[in-house]
């Protein structure tokens, strides 16, 4: 499976190039991010999603590890496939999706271009949950888990700091990502699990 191509950027045509990587030329669908900084000639790194189908392989290509794993999160809600994929993190910043998915706004989506209402609400229903999961697990992997008696902390800001350090992992800033959580905490009244919280925190930043 390929995840990231080193090439000399030999095409590019729309959305889409060719990158030839020792005399092999691969096509890439490209998000906007990534083709705004790619330009003939240039030699460019970027990571990949392998598509592979029984009639074909396609390759998407991002800017970004931030921009491939919301890919991959969109990929696996059942009616978007690939290309709709690529064109929902191509018209939206990062930051701006994950908070409407983690809010669960389906009218901020709806204004993305190429995602009706039925649409929006299957993003919602089917990542919500999956999105303050992911972000909770990468944080725990990058920094292991906060507990008591590693870190000294209460419980409740313990958690506060499991949140903030989640949405970093989503990249966000720290100073963003502290002032969510803390309008998460005054919203909620309590902090509650560390889940529960990012998914609230998501709704400020």
């Amino acid at each position: 499976m390929i995840s990231r191509l080193h090439g000399e950027v030999v095409e590019i045509d729309g959305d889409g190039i060719v990158v030839d990587v020792n005399g092999v030329g691969y096509e890439v669908a490209c998000t906007t991010a990534l083709l705004s900084r790619l330009s003939l000639g240039t030699r460019a790194i970027f990571s990949v999603y392998t598509d592979v189908r029984e009639d074909a392989i396609r390759l998407f290509g991002f800017d970004s590890v931030a921009e491939r794993h919301i890919f991959l999160l969109l990929n696996r809600v059942s009616g978007i496939g690939p290309r709709s994929s690529l064109d929902v993190v191509s018209n939206v910043a990062i930051r701006d999706l994950l908070r409407a998915i983690g809010s669960g706004d389906v009218h901020a989506l709806m204004s993305i271009k190429g995602v009706g209402k039925k649409k929006a609400e299957r993003i919602v229903v089917e990542l919500r949950d999956l999105v303050a999961n992911m972000a909770g697990e990468r944080a725990d992997s990058l920094r292991g888990m906060v507990s008591m008696e590693r870190s000294g902390e209460p419980p409740a800001t313990a958690v506060s700091s499991d949140a903030v350090s989640a949405l970093e992992v989503l990249g966000f800033a720290r100073r963003d990502a502290e002032s969510a959580v803390s309008q998460a905490v005054q919203g909620r009244g309590s902090v509650g699990d560390v889940g529960e919280l990012i998914r609230e925190a998501l709704r400020y930043v």
